[in-house]
């Protein structure tokens, strides 16, 4: 007895925003994330449009140089987005506070305030602070020197 593939009707709307989205979306899983969809349905539906924009030479390239939504994923696109919102190896949750304590040290170096200051108030260890000036932009970087140089009073100058 021949196995027939049992073929998921995928409405209309869906396969045209599917294909609106190819040359945007960075991974197949991103646009099951956006259609609602399995892996397999997205990946068998795409596939013709997939290889028609191969022939006509509009398919992006992936970061990795390959053609993009090359086969068994790549390290470049399985989970940046979330590195955003997220710290790889920690708990959504955790995630979340300590991201959130970030900011707040982010914002206090800016402030111009004292490593120690910061140590304490986010409940760190002697020198825990520093190690936040890795995510400042030049510009945070320039207006924390400047909230620096404005609350030393002249007299230490001397």
């Amino acid at each position: 007895m021949k196995m027939e593939r049992i073929s998921s009707a995928v409405p209309p709307e869906t396969l045209a925003l599917m294909v609106e989205l190819l040359p945007s979306i960075e991974s197949l899983r991103d646009l099951c994330a956006v259609t609602g969809l399995s892996t397999e349905t997205v990946r068998r539906q795409t596939e013709p449009f997939i290889a028609i924009m191969k022939l006509q030479g509009t398919l992006p390239k992936c970061p990795c140089g390959r053609d993009k939504f090359h086969p068994y994923g790549c390290t470049f696109t399985q989970a940046k987005k979330r590195l955003g919102d997220r710290i790889a190896g920690v708990s959504p949750e955790e995630s979340e506070r300590l991201l959130h304590r970030r900011r707040l040290g982010i914002d206090m170096l800016v402030a111009g305030d004292r490593y120690s200051v910061i140590d304490e108030a986010l409940g760190m260890k002697r020198g825990g602070a520093r190690n936040y000036l890795r995510f400042l932009s030049p510009e945070q970087l320039e207006a924390r020197e400047r909230a620096m140089t404005a609350s030393k009073p002249e007299e230490a100058f001397a």
